[in-house]
């Protein structure tokens, strides 16, 4: 039988060895933990094979060439190409077709905003409407996808130039997302969007940008989808958006939005699917050689290319998907499209 010294002896040893098993049990919990953590960074498991569920892909279609007489040169920060994911989502466009209700709630749509009948018949996709007051709004509008211009004729109207109660970037951003929800148009990636100014001053026929508001006539602000998994969804031509508008610095309804463009479909940002992309380095070498989009037209014959990155074309045209591009962006506000699918995943366009 053991005495009291002896049972206390073995109650505190096995004390010590049970705190050993709990601190042995953590330490190699947090081995193993860290260990896995280094061997997935040095060894990544490999992504899953892309889905291609939407089949071959339409051609991205730009609206011009690049210059073959430019030359381009890579200086990045790190000194080459950036490494890029290998696969990229492409996310369904939902397109509004035409049906036999088009005219009715296009011009339905037109009440809402000011403008009764009868309209003016452009095309078989295009209806005009105007003011009866004098200078007069117009409003051109798509019947089956409920795309529009607006335009108030301030040429016309002097006065609208020498009020100088203009909207600063903050304001006309509000103004212009008010304009879009009073018309049951502003969508949630509208309404989370980055916005961007510019001023101008009217210099009969014409609009000449200015650095500053106080040296302004006219109010721009460009309205952007917001970014999608982190990708910015740019249009055509960045400093020119596709849904836009223009503020002159009267506050009178009707008169402080002077122009309107609206050019939107919706992206059904849930349904996706993936597609392998050309390597930066194969589309870099096809961008060089006069293929893909320049943005903004330059006289320049040599350009330095500073910045590399992927984003999403959202085209002026309708389209079915919205498929990611190579971006290249250089100096004197130079920017550069290259489409980023793998081309054996798109439908090409013969040559002309």
């Amino acid at each position: 039988m053991l005495t009291l010294t002896e049972t206390a002896k073995f109650v505190r040893r096995g004390i010590k060895i049970f705190f050993l098993l709990i601190f042995g049990f953590f330490a190699l919990k947090i081995f193993f933990s860290l260990g896995t953590s280094i061997w997935k960074r040095i060894s990544p498991p490999a992504p899953p094979p892309p889905t291609v569920a939407f089949g071959t892909l339409p051609e991205i279609v730009f609206p011009q060439k690049v210059s073959k007489d430019i030359t381009f040169e890579l200086e990045t920060i790190e000194g080459k190409l950036p490494k890029l994911p290998s696969a990229a989502k492409v996310f369904l466009v939902n397109q509004r077709g035409a049906n036999l209700l088009s005219p009715e709630r296009a011009t339905q749509k037109a009440q809402e905003m000011g403008f009764g009948e009868p309209y003016e018949k452009i095309s078989e996709t295009v209806f005009r409407w105007k003011t009866l007051s004098i200078p007069e709004t117009i409003l051109e509008m798509n019947i089956n996808n409920g795309n529009f211009f607006l335009k108030y004729n301030f040429e016309n109207d002097p006065e609208i130039l020498i009020q100088k109660n203009l909207p600063n970037e903050i304001q006309a951003a509000q103004e212009a997302k008010a304009f879009l929800q009073s018309n049951n148009l502003l969508s949630a990636d509208l309404a989370t969007g980055s916005a961007q100014v510019k001023f101008f001053k009217f210099q009969a026929p014409s609009l000449v940008e200015m650095p500053s508001l106080s040296q302004a006539d006219l109010v721009k602000i460009n309205l952007f989808r917001a970014d999608i998994d982190g990708f910015a969804i740019l249009p055509p031509d960045p400093s020119n958006s596709l849904i836009n508008f223009t503020f002159s610095g009267n506050r009178q309804r009707g008169k402080r939005i002077v122009e309107v463009h609206y050019s939107y479909s919706p992206i059904e940002r849930s349904i996706f699917a993936t597609y392998p992309l050309l390597p930066i380095e194969k589309a870099w070498e096809e961008f060089k050689k006069g293929n893909g989009l320049i943005i903004n037209q330059t006289n320049l014959l040599k350009v330095v290319i500073r910045k590399v990155y992927l984003a999403y074309y959202d085209s002026i045209e309708p389209q079915k998907f919205l498929q990611p591009i190579y971006v290249f962006q250089g100096d004197q506000g130079f920017l550069g499209f290259y489409p980023a699918i793998d081309p054996s995943w798109q439908t090409q366009t013969p040559a002309n």
